[in-house]
């Protein structure tokens, strides 16, 4: 069986099994199993899969099937542009969240060193990629990565080791029921992507998530707000005047965020969509309060 031949019946699998990017994944099996760039893969399309790689492949085609994630099978996924180890129990970063990154970013982009939060960090993707963006223009910016689940802490902990010592000098990551555990530190800016699903909004998920992605991440109470109610009560006391804050937000959650943080004092309140359109982030800074 040919590289070519393999794609095609794994592609076949994946599609009878509901899969919707069928084909687009049973390539990236074969890429992860051969190390090949998708253009080597089309140059090596009619090499003979040994038969290790077939069966090793054609494993993973058939737990795919069951809806169980790529990125867990892998144990890695891409954001930013960074590869991040990815791991059960902890949320699978989201293409959408990089419209945060890139806004709290370029929010910044004159200022020198700051004081970073990344709540309910899971992976460290939010935190971490920040760090690494800002440190391409020579900043070294102090980040905490903050949640509350030990599997969080495990997930963080490993990619921000994996990105170098100077990663690891300059993040920490702290265990807390959000800002339980934080003390008298004070930040110049919140980054969060909380849960903000509505409870029964969650048993509708498609398979991959609802049964395999962690609820705990997920699921925002009855109306998908409490946690913006904590954040947004809470934060003041762990901010410098004028810091940054930036929060992902469900598709139709802006008016309700932004009432809620008007009850809180907050102004200078504003949207960013993202790519499709969507309400997809709530900015404001720690001003007039």
């Amino acid at each position: 069986m040919t590289l070519s031949e393999m794609i095609k019946s794994g592609a076949d699998m994946l599609r009878d099994a509901g899969i919707d990017n069928y084909s687009g994944e049973a390539k990236d099996i074969c890429i992860y199993l051969t190390g090949y760039s998708s253009a080597e893969l089309f140059m090596h399309g009619n090499d003979e899969a040994s038969p290790e790689m077939s069966a090793r492949y054609m494993d993973i085609v058939r737990k795919r099937s069951t809806h169980y994630p790529l990125q867990y099978i892998f144990g890695e996924t891409c954001f930013m542009g960074y590869t991040f180890k990815c791991m059960e129990n902890v949320l699978i970063p989201r293409y959408d969240t990089e419209n945060l990154v890139a806004a709290a970013v370029e929010s910044v982009k004159d200022r020198d060193s700051i004081r970073v939060l990344d709540m309910c960090t899971g992976t460290g993707c939010i935190g971490i990629s920040f760090y690494l963006e800002r440190a391409k223009s020579g900043v070294r910016d102090k980040v905490t990565l903050a949640d509350i689940s030990d599997y969080a802490i495990e997930a963080s902990s490993e990619n921000r080791k994996n990105f170098g010592e100077k990663c690891e000098e300059d993040i920490e990551i702290i265990k807390t029921d959000l800002f339980s555990e934080l003390g008298g530190m004070k930040y110049d800016m919140l980054l969060t992507n909380p849960p903000y699903i509505p409870t029964e909004e969650c048993d509708r998920l498609e398979t991959d998530v609802r049964e395999f992605e962690p609820r705990l991440a997920l699921d925002g109470d009855s109306d998908g707000l409490t946690f913006y109610r904590r954040i947004i009560s809470e934060m003041g006391a762990y901010l410098y005047d004028g810091a940054y804050i930036f929060m992902e937000i469900g598709f139709d959650q802006y008016e309700d965020v932004r009432k809620l943080m008007e009850a809180e004092g907050y102004d200078d309140i504003s949207l960013i969509k993202d790519l499709s359109g969507l309400d997809r982030v709530v900015s404001c800074r720690n001003l007039n309060r």
